[in-house]
């Protein structure tokens, strides 16, 4: 069917598989965040729920400046990780990204209403008929002590929801894998921005 993408090409949208570096601007929101994601996490497959194969004993390296994160994987296999590096910027503008080498996707990431979330709004496909492309909304949030974090989404693709949840918890620094090398994606284009409300959880 034209224009329908597969699961796993929204996968790579907001499970941070292929995506190009977001595009370059000076954030809109204060710099300090309501949320500090930075650190070494490594998932828990037990405490997750439909966790998709690229994600299987994933452990990301985090870092983040006011708005802008940055998260890269990290393996002790030679093979490296099957997870590509990812940037995100938390300012509520769209911004289109590569999704892998199937498509292309409008990202949209703001901090939540309440103030503990951060919410990621990825739109994939260009068909005229919505029904065939896919969209996926995230939710990420960190435990009061700062060592879990969760992402919860829920996909749509063909008109069909899927859901996720993904733990992660933090690693002490001196037992993370080392950083895998991954080349890095043509830059992102900036895509001009329309009103949007600001999300509530």
């Amino acid at each position: 069917m034209r224009g329908a993408l597969p699961w796993t090409l929204l996968a790579c949208a907001a499970l941070l598989a292929g995506a190009a570096p977001a595009p370059r601007r000076s954030p809109t929101r204060p710099a300090s965040p309501p949320l500090d994601f930075s650190g070494v996490w490594q998932i828990d497959e037990k405490a997750s729920a439909n966790v998709p194969t690229q994600m299987l004993g994933a452990v990301l390296a985090v870092t983040q400046k006011g708005n802008r994160i940055w998260i890269s994987p990290r393996s002790s296999s030679p093979k490296g990780s099957p997870v590509m590096a990812e940037e995100i910027v938390a300012d509520g503008q769209p911004y289109e990204k590569s999704l892998g080498p199937a498509g292309k996707g409008v990202v949209t990431a703001q901090w939540g209403a309440d103030g503990a979330s951060l919410w990621i709004d990825v739109q994939a496909g260009s068909d005229p008929v919505p029904q065939r492309n896919a969209s996926q909304r995230s939710v990420w949030k960190l435990s009061q002590d700062g060592r879990v974090w969760v992402r919860e989404s829920v996909s749509i693709s063909q008109g069909t929801p899927r859901q996720a949840r993904l733990v992660f918890r933090k690693l002490p620094p001196e037992s993370a894998p080392t950083p895998t090398a991954r080349a890095t994606p043509r830059p992102a284009r900036r895509v001009p921005r329309t009103p949007r409300t600001a999300p509530t959880p």
